[in-house]
């Protein structure tokens, strides 16, 4: 038997990728313990640890492993006994081996797919879900994030059913939270203060307004939260990150906090900048800190039928590469080898990902001068494989299952261009050290140094160490001022705290679609929902 590919050791001191781990990829993994969800003959031959093989969070029996992800009270089982078995890849893990950083669910219940009772913020109803919340993180997270009451919950689009009005609604609803959160935490999972903000004077204003909740010498000492979670302008918008780490460096707001999540950050190159600034942290302030970052796109392209096929590190681009995937009943059978690379895929053939056929339909002499209709069984001699419906599918050749693999082939190609991104960047910048000053300088074409790594990175190396030899707050703000237009060329995918618009054709290149279909800063994108709705009734 093969024994796992361990990816977790080439984290060495980078920055942390999170996968936001799907209720339908893992409501897999906890059902076949329990019963023979997927027959004997669903099972790939080349699965030789059978469905537990897919949970990356076992360092034994995983096809790979890899000991960290989110899990989301959002889209979780909030009733703990039901959740043990239910969601027992995440319940039932090595607790020594793994890190799970939990979501609070924030973002579904301002988008109401999580239910709460607005009109009374703070009765029972209210609180009978924060209850449900809060114990649900402390069961399974090693870290969580504090309920936040995310910006855009008071725009025009969300107002109606909230009731919030302005940004100091969020503010204040969100303060009534983390206060409820501390005050009631149990002991069992660590916090983390979410920080929000559009802009730098709303993030300036929000940092003010929850701070305390932080301060391990304010009402809150002994019960304050242990770490922050970065959201709105505060990931995606590097001056204000960084003028936001100055300001926390200013305050003593660093020290102690032993965890730093940025919320929904996708792009490559972020997980650079983020690894160094977790290094200057180290190595000036806080020896302990880890940050990490995370991203459901390997789950949701697979809802949107999409498949890493590579991804590509020049000097001139970082991509993750997917395309449409193979999707066609001919293949049902067929033991033509899975055609891209993963641990998953050797393991693969495209039989196993089309699982519906044709079946052998009537000649048109048996079907007696009635037109063929493919969807009607009493058409075929041989009828083709009904879905759960038990009805022909149209035109798909992937039953649920299928999503379920090419998810977890989708994963482990996301790490992999993660931290072979984080590498490289280590390889060049041992190499060159160019000063970030020279970048865009009027009437010079700029150097392209590396063949690997684009010049930002480079750049931003020498600026963040700089950054952080500063003395004072005043000091390091005037020279994040300074390199504001090369900062500005760093931007995040997201710029905006809530539901983001479209910015696929930034995160990742896609062939045969249009890139503004699918928007991968949303975790609550409709399809994967709606698998995860499907696989979880079954």
């Amino acid at each position: 038997m093969k024994q796992p590919v361990n990816l977790t050791p080439l984290q060495k001191d980078y920055a942390v990728y999170l996968p936001a781990i799907s209720s339908f990829y893992s409501t897999y993994v906890a059902k076949q313990r329990l019963e023979k969800f997927i027959a004997d003959d669903r099972i790939p031959a080349g699965f030789d640890r059978g469905i537990e093989g897919m949970n990356f969070l076992n360092p034994e029996q995983g096809y790979f492993y890899y000991k960290y992800g989110l899990y989301s009270a959002g889209h979780a089982q909030l009733d703990l006994e039901k959740s043990m078995t239910q969601e027992s890849m995440i319940q039932d893990r090595d607790r020594s081996k793994t890190m799970i950083l939990g979501d609070s669910g924030g973002y579904q219940i301002g988008k109401g797919v999580l239910k709460f009772d607005w009109l009374n913020f703070e009765g029972a109803e209210a609180n009978k879900t924060r209850k449900k919340i809060l114990e649900w993180l402390e069961l399974t997270a090693d870290w969580s994030m504090m309920l936040d009451v995310p910006t855009w919950a008071c725009d025009h689009i969300h107002s109606p059913k909230t009731g919030l009005k302005t940004f100091e609604d969020c503010l204040e609803k969100t303060q009534f939270n983390n206060d409820y959160f501390l005050r009631n935490r149990l002991g069992q999972t660590k916090w983390l203060n979410v920080l929000q903000g559009s802009d730098w004077d709303t993030a300036e204003k929000w940092y003010q307004g929850v701070k305390e909740f932080s301060d391990p010498n304010g009402e809150y000492a002994g019960m304050e939260a242990e770490g922050w979670a970065m959201g709105g302008a505060n990931m995606c918008k590097m001056d204000i990150t960084l003028k936001r780490l100055m300001t926390l460096r200013e305050d003593g707001l660093l020290v102690g906090k032993n965890w730093m999540h940025f919320l929904g950050t996708a792009q490559l190159d972020w997980s650079c900048y983020l690894t160094l600034i977790q290094r200057q942290i180290r190595k000036h302030i806080n020896p302990e800190i880890t940050i990490s970052f995370d991203c459901a796109s390997p789950f949701i392209a697979t809802a949107h039928g999409l498949v890493y096929t590579n991804a590509v590190h020049t000097n001139k681009r970082w991509s993750v590469i997917m395309d449409k995937a193979p999707d066609n009943k001919g293949l049902a059978n067929s033991d033509i080898p899975f055609p891209f690379e993963s641990e998953f895929a050797t393991r693969l053939t495209m039989g196993d990902i089309a699982y519906y056929d044709y079946g052998v339909r009537k000649t048109d002499e048996e079907l007696g001068g009635v037109k063929f209709n493919h969807l009607n069984p009493e058409h075929y001699t041989v009828v083709p494989k009904l879905n759960k419906l038990g009805k022909i599918p149209n035109k798909t050749s992937w039953d649920s299952f299928a999503y379920a693999l090419m998810m977890g082939h989708n994963v482990e190609c996301h790490i992999r261009a993660v931290q072979r991104a984080q590498q490289l960047m280590d390889i060049e910048c041992a190499r060159f050290k160019p000063d970030w000053r020279m970048k865009g300088v009027e009437g010079k074409k700029e150097i392209e140094f590396s063949d690997w790594v684009p010049n930002r990175i480079l750049y931003f190396a020498a600026f963040v160490e700089e950054l952080f030899n500063t003395k004072t707050k005043a000091e390091a703000f005037q020279l994040i001022a300074d390199a504001g237009g090369f900062l500005k060329t760093l931007e995040g995918s997201r710029l905006q705290g809530g539901p983001a618009q479209n910015t696929f054709g930034s995160l990742f290149e896609v062939e045969e679609i249009r890139q503004d279909e699918i928007d991968f800063a949303n975790p609550d994108d409709d399809e994967l929902r709606a698998l995860e709705e499907e696989i979880i009734a079954a």
